[in-house]
């Protein structure tokens, strides 16, 4: 059973990844913007010292009127600077460049950013005359622009990380949660614990067929357990086979299910990118159907296998032969058949089985009752169904043993048997079974003057043709 809250514990290595990955896309972004504005900046530089050069060689304007102009708005500073590196010309009375700052431009050249009072960024270029023109445009418009991105960054980085945070919540609980609780459900399964609450199929495609492939094994395996604790004689070997079954189950359960737990893991971690996603729920898919397959082929091994060849049964014909066969067997006895209400006694099934079962039935009637007890075998149909009775007019059933007499290994009372050959009490529990297999029912109740009746009811097949 998991802690509270550990869902929210799993999700916090993922959050971190987000705001690093936000954190880093946001710089990326800032950087990129930053240094477009600076490229754009410097072009503006460029074009003011051409544009100064050009003054220069037509001295027509009045530069006074220009120089205060500059000084009072964001138009590209000048200085002139002469040949023997006076500067003649400034934007203004106070000094935006500092002479230094001047003389390192005109000796280096390039552009580069001023800090002060406002930022620049300033070049240099020197006429064939040596008189040198230095060109700065403001920064406050950039600054501006990038005070407002880093603002807007921060923002939009906040509420994404938050968006993701939601996602990753909703995700998580959709892919893991289901696999984390069948993962505990198998295990209490294979604790023995049968009443566990499977719950609704939920999750993605392959949890559902999963979810559902466990509620149809868990049923099979309380109908199996339900079915084996009816039959006293052999519970405590039924335990044993069931707790034997489920420890294989379990064990080849485990397996897949240790992957799938693993691969959600994983990702509630955040150690899986784009490619391990996709490659982790491709692993948990694959899991899943090999699961399903397996969950499959086990509830197939709760059913019995018992192909048969399927033809037309003649049940007088079928009466009439035992009959023949259990004089030889038991000379002693007064064996005969009453066959006066059988016509159109047929019914569709495997023809040695059935055999098998009404020569068990007969059998049983002769090994238990003494010599000279008189045992019919009759043949009829009553209500579209058809009626096999074998009765004999012995010492009768023990109101006791009747209960569980189709019970394996359950044999009568020797008061009842003429011998000590009893077998092994098996014949009447195959004929049960041989009569289940045939969609029929068989009862055992008392003869009327003394004695037992075993009935089998069989499905009456009257769409056949007798020809076949």
């Amino acid at each position: 059973m998991r802690r509270p809250g550990l869902r929210a514990t799993m999700l916090v290595p993922i959050l971190l990844s987000l705001i690093v990955g936000s954190v880093a896309l946001g710089l990326y972004v800032y950087r990129a913007v930053e240094r477009d504005q600076t490229s754009t900046v410097d072009g503006e530089v460029s074009r003011a010292l051409v544009a100064s050069l050009g003054r220069l060689a037509n001295p027509v304007r009045v530069r006074g009127d220009d120089q205060k102009q500059d000084a009072e708005t964001d138009s590209p500073l000048r200085y002139v600077i002469s040949a023997e590196g006076v500067v003649i010309e400034r934007p203004s009375e106070n000094d935006l460049i500092s002479d230094a700052v001047l003389a390192d431009l005109v000796a280096n050249g390039g552009v580069v950013t001023i800090d002060g009072a406002q930022r620049y960024r300033a070049g240099a270029k020197v006429a064939p005359s040596g008189v040198a023109v230095v060109a700065g445009v403001s920064l406050r418009t950039v600054d501006e622009s990038l005070t407002s991105l880093r603002r807007n960054l921060l923002l939009g980085g906040a509420v994404l990380v938050a968006v993701q945070a939601l996602i990753v919540a909703v995700v998580a609980r959709q892919v893991a949660d289901p696999v984390v609780r069948l993962s505990g459900l198998a295990h209490r399964i294979a604790s023995g614990d049968f009443d566990a609450d499977v719950g609704p199929a939920a999750g993605p495609r392959e949890t559902a067929t999963l979810t559902a492939d466990l509620r149809s094994m868990l049923s099979r395996l309380l109908d199996a357990i339900t079915e084996r604790e009816l039959a006293a004689a052999d519970a405590e070997k039924a335990r044993a086979d069931m707790e034997r079954f489920m420890a294989d189950a379990s064990h080849e359960l485990r397996t897949p299910l240790t992957a799938i737990r693993g691969y959600s893991d994983l990702y509630l971690a955040g150690m899986l990118d784009d490619a391990g996603l996709d490659r982790a729920m491709s692993r948990i898919g694959d899991e899943s159907v090999r699961l399903s397959a397996l969950v499959r082929d086990m509830l197939q091994l709760l059913q019995p296998a018992d192909p048969r060849v399927i033809e037309r049964v003649d049940l007088a014909a079928m009466a009439s032969a035992v009959v023949h066969d259990l004089r030889a067997a038991h000379p002693t006895h007064s064996i005969h058949h009453d066959l006066t209400s059988s016509d159109g006694c047929a019914v569709r099934g495997d023809a040695p089985r059935l055999h098998q079962a009404m020569l068990n039935l007969a059998a049983n009637a002769c090994q238990h009752t003494p010599a000279g007890t008189d045992v019919v075998v009759a043949v009829s149909t009553q209500d579209g169904s058809a009626v096999v009775s074998v009765l004999d007019h012995g010492p009768g059933i023990d109101p006791d043993l009747a209960e569980r007499i189709f019970h394996p290994f359950t044999r009568g009372e020797t008061s009842r048997s003429r011998t000590a050959h009893d077998g092994a009490g098996l014949g009447l529990a195959l004929a049960e079974r041989i009569v289940h297999q045939h969609e029929g029912s068989i009862v055992v109740g008392e003869t009327r003057g003394g004695g037992a009746t075993f009935t089998v009811r069989l499905p009456l097949d009257e769409t056949l043709d007798p020809n076949l």
